[in-house]
């Protein structure tokens, strides 16, 4: 089977997670982004994400991916509000993810991976993807742990 990293990071960490995990995996990877970059000032950035949340607000994603090849997808975002960012939401929108087995991934040292989860599995809910269960990937060693499951 094979698979690929995708990833939305704005401070780094989900990054230097998703790298980990690709190697560990031996996968792709590619990254998330908003075709409006989000902004580098914490202020503009919380309140802009706060206002995607608010009124359900799904960005554009920069490039088109191809998924085609894959078969599982390891899928890491921080934790926005206790949930996921928007961008996710467009991730499903945009792609046809059916048939794919979809592993998320969280990077948050405020709460556990459960705090977003509801929210990973109601976007996945309609889009006839298999939802692993996910994880926290704060560390190498949560990673592993994981991935040794």
């Amino acid at each position: 089977m094979k698979s690929i990293v995708i990833y939305f990071s704005e401070s780094g960490n989900t990054k230097k997670a998703a790298q980990f995990i690709a190697q560990e995996t031996h996968s792709d990877i590619d990254e998330l982004k908003p075709i409006k970059p989000y902004p580098d000032n914490y202020d503009q950035l919380v309140e802009r994400s706060g206002d995607e949340i608010d009124n359900n607000i799904h960005p554009e994603i920069d490039k088109n991916l191809n998924f085609s090849d894959y078969n599982v997808i390891y899928l890491g975002y921080p934790t926005w509000y206790h949930r996921t960012p928007m961008i996710i939401d467009s991730f499903f929108d945009t792609y046809d993810l059916s048939s794919k087995t979809i592993i998320p991934f969280t990077t948050t040292y405020s709460s556990e991976f459960d705090e977003s989860k509801p929210f990973i599995e109601k976007i996945a809910s309609t889009k006839n993807v298999t939802l692993s269960p996910g994880f926290r990937a704060n560390s190498n060693t949560e990673i592993k742990k994981y991935l040794a499951k």
